[in-house]
């Protein structure tokens, strides 16, 4: 028995109406599934940008550090670096300046900045080399995910996120 909306269809019609919205509800599900993922590593990252002295010199939000006692570290936040040269910057600090490096290993096991593995790195990269590959994946997909791009100056809500709650202190002056 054919119904009024199938007539004009051609046969098989429906079968394929049918297969496109299971596939639909498939990519819906992966599409679930990688947002998933990256919200996680952005969460791990924000622990590894807390605990790696990250905010010492680029301010708590990447806003830039202001100097004092640690260096002035750039405005993350308005960086023109993609994820590849973040990662790269972070694993292998930059040259010439007083980005360190935080790789285990950057230099002597990994090559850095198209270096050979085994070679010292050059006299002005320092680092205390402690974050491992997944470590700094995550610290990028935190970057990616939550500074990098983002407009200044930073909101209320970044901050809630940031400390759990807007009525934490360090939060006062985005009130």
């Amino acid at each position: 028995m054919t119904s009024r909306h199938d007539r004009g269809r051609a046969p098989g019609a429906n079968f394929r109406v049918w297969l496109c919205a299971l596939a639909g509800v498939g990519l819906g599900v992966e599409l679930g599934v990688d947002l998933a993922r990256a919200q996680d590593a952005s969460a791990a990252g924000m622990r590894v940008w807390r605990t790696a002295g990250c905010a010492a010199c680029h301010g708590t939000f990447g806003e830039g550090g202001g100097g004092g006692e640690q260096p002035e570290g750039p405005n993350l936040r308005r960086t023109a670096l993609d994820a590849k040269a973040l990662r790269e910057t972070i694993r292998c600090g930059r040259p010439g300046s007083k980005m360190p490096y935080f790789l285990k290993g950057a230099y002597t096991d990994t090559s850095c900045w198209n270096w050979p593995a085994g070679i010292a790195p050059p006299a002005d990269v320092t680092g205390p080399g402690r974050l491992d590959a997944g470590a700094i994946d995550s610290l990028v997909a935190y970057l990616t995910a939550r500074v990098a791009g983002m407009a200044e100056p930073v909101t209320l809500a970044e901050c809630a996120s940031y400390y759990g709650s807007a009525e934490h202190a360090g939060c006062d002056p985005y009130r």
